[in-house]
């Protein structure tokens, strides 16, 4: 589903990349805003969805792809394999932020002297360095999502209000380490996860759900944000969006029809485990993410 179409040209990607061959187009955000309202009117309930590609070809070190092109307004979603020995200059666009996660595989993160050990289902927030490095060692292979949003001259003003440390240095979190939270349209067996905070990058929010089959997410919907939805380790769900359904396996990554009505389901014997990304249209909407409550603020006011 075409919503904006971001990037100038074909764009071919080597491993030390030039920003200037990455470069957004300037684009109207009024024509923007009146595509997607007039989308969401029309009721375009499909589902895209993208396989990411998990092998290498054989003696290759390097690999990148691009996913979901022209979903996601002003946002470039990349997948790398790096495969060791190897070390990679990740260079960063200025004004625009660089959210990392590491979807498989191991290596090391490195920004000045500071270094963080790289697990599967990690995340990292890149926004004051102009490059980082990342090492794999003989023998291992990582991937990884890359996700660039560009700044708006709003956003920036945005940042200022934010505590100084959610700006400093890279933030880095494993998902195991992340707070867990509840809503009500999940069962109590559902483990999900706050992995990017709001106040971290303007008006972009990631979180993930964990449950085993038979489960459900139910139906909701939220008009005031764009979602792509990426399929951990053992994922074996089903999405269903207004009319559409797809099936949704581990390292799939789809996107979620703008203010369509959604919801997930797993069979019996199966695991849901994916990554949700907020995408907010207006700092004001992210007021929908008071309906994610703390696991003991739930307990105590929300369950009846």
């Amino acid at each position: 589903m075409l919503l904006f179409s971001p990037l100038d040209g074909d764009k071919v990607i080597v491993i030390d990349k030039e920003e200037s061959g990455l470069n957004m187009k300037k684009s109207s955000m009024i024509f923007t805003g009146i595509l997607v309202l007039i989308l969401s009117v029309s009721g375009a309930n499909s589902i895209y969805s993208q396989k990411l590609t998990m092998h290498l070809s054989g003696g290759d070190h390097f690999f990148i792809e691009s996913l979901m092109q022209n979903e996601i307004a002003e946002t470039e979603v990349n997948h790398t394999i790096l495969a060791g020995p190897l070390s990679h200059r990740e260079k960063l666009a200025r004004k625009h932020d660089h959210i990392l996660i590491f979807i498989k595989g191991v290596g090391t993160l490195r920004s000045g002297s500071d270094a963080y050990s790289i697990e599967p289902e990690s995340i990292a927030l890149t926004n004051a360095q102009k490059r980082v490095l990342i090492e794999v060692a003989a023998g291992d292979t990582l991937h990884y999502i890359h996700i660039k949003k560009k700044l708006s001259k709003l956003d920036q003003k945005e940042m200022k209000t934010f505590p100084s440390k959610n700006r400093e240095g890279i933030y880095f979190k494993r998902f195991v380490d992340c707070e867990a939270y509840t809503e009500k349209i999940k069962s109590p067996n559902t483990v999900s996860r706050t992995v990017l905070p709001k106040d971290h990058a303007p008006r972009v929010a990631m979180g993930t759900v964990d449950t085993k089959g038979p489960d459900a997410v139910g139906a909701h919907e939220h008009p005031m944000l764009d979602q792509l939805f990426l399929g951990l380790s053992g994922n074996d769900a089903m999405v269903f969006a207004g009319t559409d359904s797809i099936a949704f396996h581990e390292w799939e990554i789809l996107h979620i029809p703008i203010g369509a009505s959604h919801w997930v389901t797993v069979g019996e014997n199966k695991r849901m485990y994916y990554q949700w990304m907020d995408f907010f249209l207006t700092t004001a909407g992210q007021e929908w993410l008071k309906t994610h409550k703390k696991i003991d603020d739930y307990n105590n006011t929300d369950k009846k």
